[in-house]
């Protein structure tokens, strides 16, 4: 018979010791296989919601308000706008923004109790109450009762009821404010939408409901900002830099800077 030449299949030597070169593929590949892959850093967490990051502010809200209020004249009787409910007038002045507060006779609050609350809001939004003081309107209106609603607020009022502290007002100020800068910013609200949607965080539930409530309580959370100081501002400006921008351009316009 034939002989033919016994095929050996190529080996590598390990030290002393030859090893196939199928088996050596096989181990480099299971060392490869085996070892630990090296893994992405994750990415940084997004807060729930701005309300959750800041919430700890709204216990000192308008505590380093220093200016008073200062009534220049009234009572006066007056028929008041919402369902010509009797009420009581007073023209005031505080830190230079002139308007006036309208307490309904049923509300059972002292006038200096509904001033101390206005003294609590940051001068710049304050022109929120000079914007429902022109003309014949009311200013900042308490009513007993409000159907269940805590406040209203439109370029033509901003109603409360006794329970409702600062930052319910500054919050309807975000409504007053946004619509008084409508002319000048057109659009207003698919910016605000779009806003929404490129700075990717919540700012509360009840903002996510609709965007002019996402806008108004935005306001609230940048009032808590402003007053806490430059620092929490700037975080804020961070988190939500689309409508920070955007609520900075209607103060403007709205005359609140």
């Amino acid at each position: 018979m034939k002989r033919y030449p016994q095929r050996r299949t190529p080996a590598l030597f390990f030290g002393r010791r030859s090893v196939p070169l199928g088996l050596a593929a096989s181990l480099c590949l299971g060392i490869f296989m085996t070892a630990p892959a090296t893994r992405a850093a994750p990415p940084p967490e997004v807060p729930a919601s701005l309300e959750k990051t800041f919430q700890g502010l709204g216990a000192s809200f308008g505590s380093k308000n220093k200016q008073k209020v200062i009534v220049k004249s009234g009572p006066v009787a007056r028929a008041m706008l919402r369902g010509a409910s009797p009420g009581k007038c007073w023209q005031v002045s505080l830190g230079g923004a002139d308007f006036r507060i309208t307490i309904e006779d049923t509300v059972k609050m002292d006038v200096e109790d509904c001033l101390r609350r206005l003294e609590q809001v940051p001068a710049s939004y304050r022109v929120a109450f000079q914007i429902v003081s022109e003309g014949k309107k009311d200013g900042v209106a308490f009513y007993s009762d409000l159907d269940g609603a805590a406040a209203h607020g439109s370029q033509e009022y901003l109603n409360v009821i006794p329970q409702a502290n600062a930052l319910v007002m500054v919050h309807e100020a975000g409504h007053i404010l946004s619509q008084r800068a409508e002319a000048a910013i057109p659009g207003m609200n698919e910016k605000w939408s779009e806003a929404i949607a490129k700075d990717g965080i919540s700012v509360s539930p009840y903002g996510d409901t609709v965007a002019h409530e996402d806008l108004a309580e935005f306001a609230r959370i940048h009032a808590m900002c402003l007053d806490a100081g430059p620092a929490k501002l700037a975080e804020l400006k961070k988190l939500s830099p689309r409508r920070h921008a955007l609520w900075e351009a209607i103060r403007k316009a709205a005359k609140a800077e």
